[in-house]
């Protein structure tokens, strides 16, 4: 995600930005998965197998009148590029040598998000935002994302058959010179299924309004669909938009954070706020069964008592007042239940977790872990804290990245290493917050 000076903006917390946005990583599906979205079914004939492919069946016409999500983009091959080496990562300094030294492939540069997951074959998939690609690839400039794959010892970038995103734009209608809709991922969760892997990557979708590099509104949330096979490469089944466009920046983008649990899969939605220095955004929570993910109408919403079918009834579980970024990072260790985001977005500077019993809440008020702050004076920001359970683990503590990035194009294009995520290791606090005076920890590499 890139940020400049803009007469339009991007609510990403309340500040105009350029964002490059985040990378869609994905759902593995099972052989004879088929999975439904409101009047429309899908059956995965080995999209893992040589000659395998995907048959998508049509939306039915009175499904999509009625708003039933719709698929938006076609199914495409991957492949993957060839092994970067990166020796040992065993350590969160060992991670940052590599990202701040590792030359991927030309289709890689420099990218933000970098929200990832783990397979059941023990690599683990990243995804990422707006992605810098050197003038001699393919697409070459910015693409609205990109993908890894993390091997022992090894780097390999995700690349279509045409090298673009690895989650398509959506194609312009016939003789259309309208703006295009790209994809920018907010998480990912992976389901196990026997041989192979279903993963679940909620994107939002953007367009460009207007003739600025980084003139941009927030359309509404989507969901990237992909299959893998243990040692293969991720292959797109299916990009669904869910809700029809809309740039109020007052609705739910949900998935900006997700997560897993006993058998549901939990989609949180953060809103932002027309209110006058309000940069934060406010939190809710969906649940569905995974492989129910594309149809809507299964949703069900907290309302604060329960569980309803109306979206409108989500209940308000962190304000925006002092409240998340966009996108976040929930999830569940040692019994507890945390929101981990940046306060107040870009324009905060507090690394902040909020703890609940249930991944519906009641979530207490906040607590600092560490500063993350940006510096507007010398054009350098620090965003979206994503977290990262099950990655180098250790009792009481959780390896988070956050992005980076500087509010000068030129100097992001000049040094795009410097336009990679970082990452650090945080202590996490034990027990409710009681007061807003808790002091932060410090944070260690």
């Amino acid at each position: 995600m890139t940020f400049a000076p803009s007469t339009r903006r991007t609510r990403r917390g309340g500040v105009p930005s350029l964002v490059v946005a985040p990378l869609a990583v994905a759902l593995l599906v099972v052989a004879s998965l088929v999975v439904g979205d409101g009047g429309s079914a899908m059956a995965v004939d080995g999209p893992g197998r040589p000659g395998g492919r995907v048959k998508p069946v049509q939306t039915d016409a009175a499904a999509a009148r009625a708003g039933a999500p719709r698929p938006v983009g076609p199914v495409t091959r991957t492949g993957q590029t060839g092994c970067a080496a990166t020796g040992t990562l065993d350590s969160v300094d060992a991670i940052n040598r590599a990202i701040d030294q590792l030359h991927v492939s030309p289709e890689l540069l420099g990218a933000d998000v970098g929200a990832s997951a783990r397979l059941q074959d023990g690599r683990r998939l990243m995804v990422f935002g707006d992605t810098l690609r050197s003038s001699g690839a393919a697409g070459h400039g910015f693409v609205r994302n990109s993908m890894l794959v993390v091997s022992p010892g090894c780097l390999s970038a995700v690349l279509p058959a045409g090298r673009g995103a690895i989650v398509p734009d959506r194609p312009r209608p016939a003789g259309s010179t309208g703006a295009v809709v790209g994809y920018w991922p907010m998480s990912v969760t992976v389901t196990p299924r026997p041989g192979q892997d279903l993963v679940t990557v909620m994107v939002q979708r953007v367009r460009t309004t207007g003739g600025g590099t980084f003139d941009f509104e927030n359309l509404g949330p989507s969901a990237a669909l992909f299959t893998v096979r243990p040692g293969g490469t991720p292959q797109l089944l299916r990009l669904v938009d869910l809700g029809p466009d809309s740039p109020d920046v007052r609705r739910p983008v949900w998935g900006a954070a997700s997560a897993l649990a006993d058998g549901w899969l939990y989609l949180y939605g953060t809103a932002g706020s027309t209110a006058p220095m309000t940069f934060g955004r406010s939190l809710r929570v969906a649940r569905v069964r995974p492989d129910r993910v594309l149809t809507q109408s299964e949703w069900t919403y907290w309302d604060g008592k329960g569980w309803s079918r109306s979206a409108a009834a989500a209940a308000e579980l962190v304000p925006a007042v002092r409240g998340t970024s966009q996108t976040l990072s929930v999830f569940a260790q040692d019994g507890r239940w945390y929101a981990l985001s940046k306060r107040d977005d870009v324009l905060g500077h507090e690394l902040t977790v909020w703890t609940a019993p249930t991944p519906w809440g009641p979530f207490d008020s906040g607590r600092p872990i560490g500063h993350l702050p940006s510096d507007l004076d010398a054009g350098v920001l620090r965003y979206m804290p994503l977290a990262h359970p099950d990655l180098l683990p250790e009792p009481g503590t959780l390896v988070v990245s956050y992005s980076r990035n500087s509010t000068d194009l030129a100097t992001v294009i000049a040094d795009p290493f410097s336009y990679r995520p970082r990452f650090l290791r945080v202590r996490l606090p034990v027990g409710e917050a009681r007061s807003g005076s808790y002091a932060a920890r410090p944070v260690r590499r």
